[in-house]
């Protein structure tokens, strides 16, 4: 077998155990949705009774029996979540609504502004690219304080606004479209130029309906950063009734142990349908921009 094959094995090989092992949670979490209450409370919760006395400790703790497979396959946790309780239905609304049009604003807005700084006749755009990206390199935590002022002297704070707004403006959605417009062929915005077209007339005719694998992969990325929220609605939402579904699942997970891996596996599922939707086009999009 040549080196050359033998390199390729290795890093398939590598590639494979990485992935297995970073699915190995979701993996956990999908099985583990499938073991009834009773088995979920005796393996998970820190009760001490006469099925977890065996692995009680001197300081009165008993050690988590883990599985990734249940004793007994059962839909009771699903059952809870999707017909019994009604409670779940309100936190996964609440999420649909902080997330649509945290998406929909970065579409609106990433697109144009990318192309402006691309079009952009100025021989300081690109420093004023990297002062705009800038707080793409902070933290979140760092641009919660900022965040938080903003949305109090605006008079939205405690409303999904103060969420919103700056996920909207966020520059990750221009840097990813703009990555993928620096290899666009400018000949042809040129010649369209040339014929007459404004500005608008060249972005929505040519150059939008070729960044379309950008586009997908922003509208993946954003839909799972969007769907995953947790320290803004934390600092922003006051009352426990708006907060979206992954702030409540920390309390689903204190106070029902047997349906929390259900509802986290119902959670993910909308993740999942954007990812397999976009899957091709993300993969081309990053691959455009240099992120793959």
């Amino acid at each position: 077998m040549k080196r050359k094959d033998l390199i390729k094995i290795a890093r398939l090989t590598t590639v494979s155990i990485a992935a297995a092992i970073s699915l190995l949670p979701v993996f956990f979490i999908v099985f583990n949705s499938f073991m009834s209450v009773f088995e979920a409370e005796m393996r998970y919760t820190a009760i001490i009774n006469p099925y977890t006395m065996l692995g009680v400790t001197d300081e009165f703790m008993h050690y988590k029996d883990m599985s990734f497979l249940p004793q007994v396959i059962t839909l009771s946790g699903y059952r809870t979540v999707l017909l019994e309780d009604p409670t779940y239905y309100r936190y996964i609304w609440n999420s649909i609504i902080l997330a649509v049009p945290m998406v929909l604003g970065q579409l609106a807005v990433a697109p144009i502004a990318a192309y402006g700084f691309e079009r952009l006749r100025n021989r300081h755009k690109d420093k004023l690219f990297i002062l705009y990206i800038f707080t793409m390199l902070l933290p979140m935590q760092a641009l919660l304080v900022p965040h938080f002022i903003t949305a109090r002297a605006l008079g939205i704070d405690g409303s999904y606004l103060a969420i919103i707004l700056p996920a909207v403006f966020s520059p990750f959605g221009v840097f990813l479209i703009r990555q993928q417009m620096k290899g666009f062929n400018k000949n042809l915005i040129e010649a369209a130029s040339l014929d007459g077209a404004n500005s608008f007339r060249v972005f929505s005719s040519i150059v939008f309906p070729n960044i379309k694998p950008a586009i997908t992969a922003l509208i993946v990325l954003a839909f799972a950063e969007a769907w995953n929220v947790v320290d803004q609605a934390v600092v922003f939402i006051r009352n426990d009734y708006e907060m979206p579904m992954s702030v409540f699942l920390s309390e689903v997970a204190a106070g029902d142990v047997g349906a929390i891996f259900a509802a986290s596996t119902v959670f993910m599922f909308p993740a999942i349908l954007v990812f397999i939707y976009g899957q091709d086009n993300m993969a081309d999009g990053l691959g455009y921009t240099g992120l793959r």
